[in-house]
């Protein structure tokens, strides 16, 4: 089973891609996520999210602040920009559960 920083590095890589179904793949089928806008629970809430949320990072160039992993957290904190779209900070904190996503919590500031 993958550990917590395997299972963030690969969501990672599923959000480059910018397919949602793929990104979807990472949560538990009863994981929650919660933005500041709305709280996401199930895989199929999560993958509508990101199905609206993901073609606005395209060419997206991330720049990581800081990252860490402790047991089953993993602490980001990140900025970026593209043509869509201008994130001055961004915070993601994961809870992993036997190799998936169960919680997640985001919110950022854009300019």
């Amino acid at each position: 089973m993958k550990n917590s920083q395997n299972v963030f590095e690969s969501h990672m890589k599923a959000v480059d891609t910018l397919s949602p179904a793929d990104v979807a793949k990472d949560y538990a089928d009863d994981a929650i996520f919660i933005t500041p806008e709305k709280t996401y629970k199930g895989q199929i809430e999560i993958f509508n999210f990101y199905k609206e949320f993901l073609p606005r990072f395209e060419d997206f160039k991330f720049k990581t602040i800081k990252q860490e992993t402790h047991d089953n957290m993993v602490y980001f904190v990140w900025c970026g920009r593209n043509n869509h779209i201008d994130i001055q900070l961004a915070t993601d904190t994961y809870i992993i559960e036997n190799g998936k996503i169960k919680q997640h919590t985001f919110a950022s500031i854009n300019n």
